[in-house]
């Protein structure tokens, strides 16, 4: 299984983002992969249900330095030991098509109209971990691929 961070350090060399942005990526990678693979999570890291949306707090940690200014794109080549094999990069293209031409704001009002994140998300409490069964009930309805993307 790919790590977040593996998924992560793809998006950010394939795409110009912030971690806001990053943030819904990697939430969005997880559900169409959930949908595809049958409820198989694309990586382990728990998703959390944060004011501006779902967030994976350790991947927001180790970039939340830049701000919301761009992430440079890391220097070193992804290798095979990230865990990402080509049904893997599949999904996480598939994603970037749909939501990588989105803002960090446009993919906040959407996150925040889905269920997952408005059942997880407690005002003014403790974040709450959105679960893998929740992206998946909601996601298995609402998303759909033509014959060329699968």
């Amino acid at each position: 299984m790919a790590s977040a961070f593996d998924v992560a350090r793809y998006i950010i060399k394939s795409l110009p983002t912030d971690n806001l942005k990053l943030q819904k990526l990697l939430y969005y990678c997880q559900a169409v992969h959930l949908v595809l693979y049958d409820k198989n999570p694309l990586f382990h890291e728990e998703i959390e249900a944060w004011d501006y949306g779902p967030v994976v707090p350790a991947v927001y940690k180790e970039y939340r330095n830049h701000g919301f200014e761009t992430i440079p794109s890391p220097d070193k080549p992804l290798d095979e030991s990230s865990g990402l094999d080509m049904n893997k990069i599949r999904v996480i293209d598939m994603t970037m098509a749909c939501f990588g031409g989105m803002s960090g704001t446009e993919l906040i009002n959407q996150t925040h109209s889905e269920t997952p994140w408005k059942e997880a998300y407690r005002l003014g409490k403790p974040s709450k971990v959105i679960t893998l069964d929740a992206i998946y009930t909601f996601f298995k309805d609402t998303l759909s691929f033509s014959d060329d993307e699968l």
